[in-house]
């Protein structure tokens, strides 16, 4: 009977630990937030590690080193102390010369996976620009950075094996120092090479403008040698190169527009994107603000306020329910009185002003690298990958800039190049808003391209 008392007692402790278990397990899992990818914003080329050259890298670890590692007081035999400090010193060496190369292999991976994907092809375009210069690719070279580290670490436990087993003071110090060394070396062997090579294409990616997604952008768009970049220049704080030959602009420039809307309607009815319109309902709470006046719910968010800081009673709280206000849904007034009835019509028939919130908006000016008109089965270069690429990514207008003067050039830029480029771009991007400008209209149009023109719109 006994025995069997305690088979069951072991039985049911089983069962409450497996329940005890199971029930940790679903709050761990309650608690574990879902695997969601992070939000991808622009401007993550400029959060890339700053790299420092790895001279400094090293001297730096060395120093470190050297002021953190101290001999052990409490350990007597001379040997054994200074094992313990040849050790620790190298293991220390390593991991800081270890530590910055993680961190940047890491951090570029990361980033990889949440760039925004105009930011990802900027990324990808410059890679391979650098490919075909030395074949070295990004990828390759956080590759031998990441080898290296692990070879590093790697001749640090055979170096700190070495010094332990040392059979004297004399040969443990001089193994410390001989390591010292070696590792200081062969870091410079195995890392300087990539280090440099992805501390050159960091320079050229971290000039990539930022593309604010929350502000109106236009990119300019045509054939080289068109004036987009005259255009940048006279209307927005952009500086792109100007020159009288094709392909000056080989990289994306921004500029910026303060454009004040001369149509107040046009504001006044929320035509304006990224301008926010307040309500009629908003402009009148603010006039009885203005003027005094405050509703039964304004003070009752005081007093709610004076509540969460300690400073009311719960005997002075008002015990009636929140109104539902009146027709115009601003609230019950607690005054009576004839001065408050006077503001309050006030505040209400005061005429709401169209200009009694800003209607400015700052807008972004791109200048693009020309596009060519390919044939079928013709792969574009990088420069024009990167035009597409920010008309496919970003959430922009389109300005078609054509030179129908016929002074752009035959060789890459004709007028019915030009045309037929329009119609292609047109029939890639149809959902972005369009507009088309003739630039150098002062040096005459060709005849026939304006009727031209015409009847492509007229067929759109």
């Amino acid at each position: 009977t006994s025995s069997g008392n305690s088979n069951n007692k072991k039985n049911s402790q089983k069962q409450s630990i497996n329940k005890s278990n199971e029930n940790n397990q679903i709050i761990t899992q309650n608690k574990t937030p879902p695997n969601s990818k992070p939000k991808s914003n622009t401007g993550r080329l400029r959060l890339l590690p700053p790299l420092q050259p790895t001279n400094e890298i090293l001297s730096r670890a060395q120093r470190q080193t050297y002021n953190e590692i101290k001999d052990d007081t409490s350990i007597a035999n001379i040997r054994r102390r200074t094992q313990k400090r040849g050790a620790q010193t190298i293991d220390s060496l390593c991991q800081k010369l270890c530590l910055p190369l993680k961190n940047t292999v890491q951090t570029y991976r990361r980033e990889f996976r949440i760039m925004h994907p105009f930011e990802k092809v900027v990324m990808e375009l410059t890679i391979q620009s650098r490919q075909k210069k030395d074949g070295l690719t990004l990828y390759k070279l956080l590759d031998d950075i990441h080898e290296g580290r692990k070879e590093l670490l790697q001749l640090g436990k055979d170096w700190i094996s070495k010094i332990k087993s040392a059979e004297s003071a004399r040969e443990a110090y001089e193994c410390t120092e001989e390591a010292k060394e070696v590792m200081g070396r062969v870091f410079l062997d195995l890392i300087e090479g990539p280090w440099s090579g992805v501390t050159e294409l960091q320079k050229s990616l971290r000039n990539v403008p930022i593309v604010r997604l929350d502000c109106p952008a236009v990119v300019l768009v045509g054939a080289p040698n068109v004036g987009k970049s005259s255009i940048v220049r006279a209307i927005s704080s952009g500086t792109p190169e100007v020159n009288n030959y094709p392909f000056t602009t080989r990289g994306m420039t921004l500029g910026h527009v303060q454009v004040f809307w001369e149509s107040d309607q046009d504001v006044a009815v929320g035509n304006v994107a990224g301008v926010s319109i307040p309500s009629e309902k908003q402009l009148v709470q603010e006039n009885l603000v203005r003027l005094g006046v405050k509703t039964r719910r304004m003070k009752e968010k005081e007093l709610l306020k004076e509540y969460s800081r300690g400073g009311v009673n719960d005997d002075e709280e008002d015990e009636d329910d929140e109104s539902n206000g009146d027709q115009d849904g601003f609230g019950e007034f607690d005054d009576d009185d004839e001065t408050t009835d006077l503001k309050i019509e006030k505040a209400i028939q005061t005429p709401i002003s169209k200009k009694s919130f800003p209607i400015s908006q700052l807008c972004q000016i791109m200048d693009s690298p020309g596009l060519l008109r390919r044939d079928d089965g013709d792969t574009r270069n990088e420069m024009e990958e990167l035009t597409l690429a920010a008309m496919a990514h970003l959430p922009t207008a389109v300005m078609y800039v054509m030179d129908l003067s016929g002074g752009a050039g035959d060789r890459c830029s004709s007028v019915e190049d030009q045309l037929i480029l329009r119609r292609e771009v047109r029939e890639r991007f149809p959902r972005r808003p369009w507009i088309d400008v003739i630039s150098k209209a002062d040096l005459g149009i060709i005849d026939g391209a304006e009727e031209r023109l015409k009847d492509i719109l007229k067929a759109e």
